[in-house]
């Protein structure tokens, strides 16, 4: 992976605004964590992959400090998990900057270390309200919340980092249900505007921005109503949620001069269902969903955008979503060109080919995927056999292949048993050979594959292991 990241690191084109971009603001959210790319990959490895976002696009990056299982690294003096992601972000903002690239930190205020979350401050959960939390009603649990960015915005500053902006989230993780705090979007309002002030002493001018994932229709207004009476002109815009499958944001009202953005999952193919998404079946591409997604943007008068990105798994996603938005290209087939030219060393008759093989995955389910390998074999014939870009794809195909044969099954005999192990075996040799991942958690994990099958067959292992300590 990281060889053909850096050898095109090199010729990355510097991130100036295009005359005639689509979006101002294009901003890559690429939070480290669960075990994905961003928080597997060494300092070279993410500068090439900064850079070449910026090639395609980007203009602005983001990362978010997720501290689960993480001890407070300010308060504990050995070199715990804590410290190793937050010294590995400070190294990435600062490709970034060097890249061109505005710095953004995305905060989940109430998320706090592991450590900090006692019994007596913790927030109340239930439902969307969920994570290592406490609550900020309570005096003793807002001052540590306060402290926390205060080391943090201090540390960064320190270490050469400046930042653009804040994009604040109420949820995932966040929140509290306790009656102090209802509701909990004007409580995350307010304690957002005490962070707010922490980071100005730190970074002078950044701006505050927020990202509506989860929100509801009720809570948009409250806080258009809320920040229009008491902060205007602070929220600077938010990045509005687009449910799985849609391609606008809603209607929501805003608070007066508050940017309409949009939130932009760019971690599944065309398709909500059957979902092909963060990287379970390899490499994802939304040939239609993401230029339907640019078109409906702007013609709601929409003037940016966060890209949500678990891992280099969505290479091609990036190159059509910051390609398209930028300017740069005028549709998603002259991306595609461009991105076989780039990386595949394609020419002539090769490009249209590459394509159009890309373009295939869009309704991954929909692909023969013995055909598909045949074709990519004979495709990438004279390319390097140990490139990332292509062994992800050839991984697919044999995973698609794997797939459908099991789905051809109902019980699970020794030949349907040999054909997921061998399922397995793909997805392992992705991850580790392909990826460089190791241990994968929350969303990534492997439970969280959306295979029909993957629950019949996690019952049949659970009977085999239960069996087998049977005759211990």
């Amino acid at each position: 992976m990281l060889g053909s990241f850096i050898a095109l690191s090199a010729c990355a084109l510097s991130a100036a605004e295009p005359p005639e971009a689509v979006f101002v603001a294009r901003t890559l959210y690429c939070p480290a964590h669960f075990g994905n790319s961003y928080e597997a990959m060494g300092e070279r490895e993410m500068r090439a992959m900064i850079q070449e976002a910026a090639h395609w696009g980007f203009n602005r990056y983001c990362d978010w400090f997720d501290t689960v299982d993480c001890a407070d690294l300010f308060a504990d003096p050995h070199y715990n998990l804590g410290k190793a992601l937050w010294e590995r972000k400070k190294v990435n903002y600062r490709s970034a900057q060097s890249a061109g690239l505005a710095c953004d930190l995305c905060i989940t205020p109430n998320h706090v270390f592991l450590d900090q979350c006692r019994p007596e401050l913790r927030a109340e959960a239930g439902g969307r309200i969920f994570g290592q939390l406490v609550c900020p009603s309570k005096p003793e649990a807002r001052a540590l919340i306060l402290q926390n960015y205060e080391n943090l915005f201090s540390d960064l500053a320190g270490a050469g980092v400046r930042l653009s902006a804040l994009c604040a989230c109420p949820y995932d993780y966040g929140g509290c249900a306790c009656e102090a705090c209802s509701p909990w979007i004007l409580t995350f309002a307010r304690l957002c505007r005490e962070i707010h002030a922490c980071a100005e002493r730190h970074h002078p001018g950044i701006e505050m921005h927020f990202i509506g994932w989860w929100w509801s229709e009720e809570e948009h207004a409250q806080f258009a109503q809320w920040a229009d009476a008491e902060a205007p002109g602070w929220a600077k815009s938010i990045a509005l949620h687009i449910p799985y499958g849609n391609t606008d944001v809603s209607n929501v009202p805003l608070p007066a001069g508050c940017e309409r953005r949009a939130f932009i999952h760019i971690g599944y193919a065309d398709k909500a269902q059957p979902r092909d998404i963060y990287g379970h079946l390899g490499p994802v591409i939304a040939p239609n969903r993401l230029p339907q997604t640019i078109a409906a943007l702007k013609a709601h008068g929409v003037s940016g955008f966060m890209a949500y990105s678990e891992g280099i798994y969505e290479d091609v996603n990036k190159a059509i979503l910051a390609g398209l938005s930028s300017g740069r290209f005028a549709d998603v087939d002259a991306v595609l060109d461009a991105y076989a030219s780039r990386y595949f060393r394609a020419e002539g008759d090769a490009v249209r080919a590459w394509r159009e093989w890309l373009k295939l995955w869009g309704a991954p389910f929909e692909v023969d995927a013995v055909q598909a390998g045949a074709a990519l074999a004979a495709l990438a014939r004279d390319l390097p056999a140990d490139d990332w870009r292509l062994r992800q794809w050839a991984v697919k195909a044999e995973m698609l292949r794997l797939h459908a044969a099991i789905m051809a099954g109902e019980e699970w005999t020794p030949e349907r048993v040999a054909l997921a192990e061998a399922f397995w075996a793909a997805r392992e040799s992705l991850e580790r050979d392909v990826y460089g991942l190791g241990p994968l958690r929350h969303i990534l994990d492997k439970r969280f594959a959306p295979l029909p099958w993957h629950k019949s067959w996690a019952e049949y292992e659970a009977r085999q292991i239960g069996e087998l300590g049977e005759d211990m």
